[in-house]
């Protein structure tokens, strides 16, 4: 079950850029900062999943790992951010052409790591019998590779005009990369009153 909502979860949120790009006219620049915001998503879930990491396992200094994670993913994040403004907005022009209505989808794919946090955390129990250390670089091998290529694949679109076709392309491969990671990690789901116990466990 938790691998089928998983799953269809992926692909409507993926959806989103793909239903910009062919009925509203996206370009590259909104699709890749459509994009980034979602990595904000996941760094800031996975600071949550961190803290919940500590309160399951009673885990000491777990916080010190939440903001240590918060402060270098944010600057990797923030990085990243300047770069597609700067070269993708700038540089190519995006932010002349960007369009309105962005707020919707930005809240989608927050919402979507929202709910992807919960069920995450029903699933294996609150995190139970990990520690925030081996938790905080989870994130940053899908991150880095798929938004290199993401960004490569941007560069190249850029560089023959935004065709519409690239772009569902480009939309598409990441779809595929985001469902077959939705399909490795999967599992059973756990006991909700577990996880609720350990958040309602008072932190040392």
């Amino acid at each position: 079950m938790y691998a089928l909502v998983h799953l269809l979860g992926t692909l409507l949120v993926n959806a989103i850029p793909l239903i910009g790009v062919i009925w509203f006219g996206w370009n590259v620049f909104e699709v890749l900062i459509l994009y980034w915001f979602e990595n904000v998503a996941i760094g800031l879930t996975h600071a949550v999943r961190l803290e919940i990491c500590t309160r399951t396992n009673a885990v000491a200094g777990g916080r010190s790992t939440t903001m240590f994670f918060m402060l270098h993913y944010g600057i990797f994040t923030m990085v990243h951010g300047v770069f597609v403004i700067v070269f993708f907005g700038v540089i190519g022009g995006g932010l002349k052409e960007l369009s309105g209505g962005f707020a919707g989808p930005v809240l989608a794919i927050m919402a979507w790591q929202v709910l992807f946090l919960v069920i995450d955390s029903l699933r294996t129990e609150g995190f139970k019998g990990r520690t925030p250390d081996d938790m905080m670089f989870e994130p940053y091998p899908r991150v880095f590779a798929l938004h290199l290529t993401v960004l490569a694949g941007g560069w190249l679109i850029g560089e023959i005009g935004s065709p519409v076709w690239a772009l569902v392309i480009l939309v598409g491969v990441k779809t595929l990369f985001d469902a077959g990671v939705a399909l490795i990690f999967s599992g059973r789901t756990g006991n909700v009153g577990n996880v609720l116990a350990a958040l309602r466990t008072r932190r040392d």
